[in-house]
């Protein structure tokens, strides 16, 4: 009925850049992170308490060893560190596995950037027929990054240590049908969300230097998530997801947001199931880029990116109940595509290995 939990965790970082003339960029960066987790379960056999109270520390570090080229802006250089401390209460209520109620609270107090304090509520009601009504409202804080705070790259990207954490706020409503004795499941889900001070990459005179800044702007994005799922026989699992998504950024359609994406699982097992296969077709609808194609003016022109369908192919198998073979073939047909304007992806490739368990 009470649980607790301790965990720590180190990160560490080395970054390096080339270009044609040697190493033009790089930094180093470390990662501390200690959390403490208590929740306590309390009430009936139908009725579930759960509140949970937690606390983390984390600590970054970061230092910037781009070479120096002269510039005012090796003042980039030299060592960084920001300290936060997040506290998190939470409360979930459960009743007859019918009713379901949660709120949670987050307060950040950070050294470098203004306290935070963010929130989520949500709800859930299963009707006798199976259907489930579900409902979440929540905020968000996202601090920039170091690299974007302080990164430097001579002549090709320059930190910006005035940005402002992004913020965003949305809400969504769905609806979840079971089928017979969870033979398939269906599920639909609306979605609206707004983000504040979102982060870009600007180009500005008379330098056109790439460098983060905040937009003044509301991103506004909502749309409809449907997935499926059904198990027809114990050898076939079909798992099927689409997504309809509405990108405004000031009235303008948002860049990388395509409007359609989809996939489609199909999983075969052994009647022992210690043999499965499964195949993942995605579809990646057209999308709008930016593309700078001016080599004086430096001027920017929107260019579409063509819709693209990538086939994966998995395979595993249980020697024993500890050691499990793999393997898997990504990009299977060889596809040519681009998820950002101008930059290769990957082709084919395929993975083995092994995976133990004791």
């Amino acid at each position: 009925r009470w649980t607790n939990a301790l965990t720590g965790q180190v990160t560490d970082t080395v970054r390096k850049s080339y270009s044609a003339f040697g190493r033009d960029g790089g930094s180093e960066g470390r990662r501390y992170k200690g959390s403490f987790e208590s929740s306590l379960r309390f009430g009936t056999d139908t009725i579930v308490h759960r509140v949970t109270g937690a606390v983390d520390v984390e600590r970054e570090e970061f230092r910037n060893t781009a070479p120096s080229s002269g510039s005012p802006f090796d003042a980039f250089t030299g060592k960084r560190d920001t300290d936060n401390i997040g506290f998190v209460g939470q409360y979930e209520l459960l009743v007859n596995d019918v009713f379901s109620l949660g709120a949670s609270v987050r307060h950040d107090e950070n050294d470098r950037f203004a306290d935070a304090t963010t929130w989520r509520v949500q709800s859930s009601y299963t009707l006798p027929t199976g259907t489930r009504i579900r409902g979440a409202y929540g905020t968000g804080v996202k601090n920039p990054s170091y690299y974007e705070l302080y990164g430097y790259s001579d002549g090709v990207f320059i930190g910006n240590p005035d940005l402002k954490p992004e913020k965003s706020k949305g809400w969504e409503a769905g609806i979840e049908q079971r089928i017979g004795d969870n033979l398939a499941t269906v599920r639909a889900t609306y979605f609206d969300s707004k983000l504040d001070g979102e982060i870009f990459t600007s180009y500005p005179p008379p330098t056109f230097v790439a460098t983060p800044a905040n937009r003044t702007t509301v991103s506004k994005q909502r749309g409809v998530e449907v997935f499926a799922q059904a198990r027809p026989i114990p050898q076939i699992q079909l798992d099927l997801a689409y997504t309809y998504l509405k990108a405004r950024e000031n009235g303008a359609v948002e860049v990388r947001r395509p409007n359609h994406i989809g996939s489609f699982n199909a999983t075969v097992f052994s009647p022992d199931e210690r043999f499965s296969s499964t195949l993942t077709v995605r579809y990646n609808g057209r999308q709008t880029d930016v593309a700078f194609l001016d080599p004086i003016f430096f001027s920017s022109t929107t260019v579409s990116l063509k819709e693209y369908v990538l086939v994966n192919l998995n395979a595993t198998y249980k020697l024993t109940d500890a050691i499990t073979v793999f393997g898997r073939v990504e990009n299977l047909l060889g596809e040519k595509y681009e998820e950002v304007f101008s930059y290769r992806t990957q082709g084919r490739a395929a993975y083995g290995g092994v995976r133990v368990t004791f």
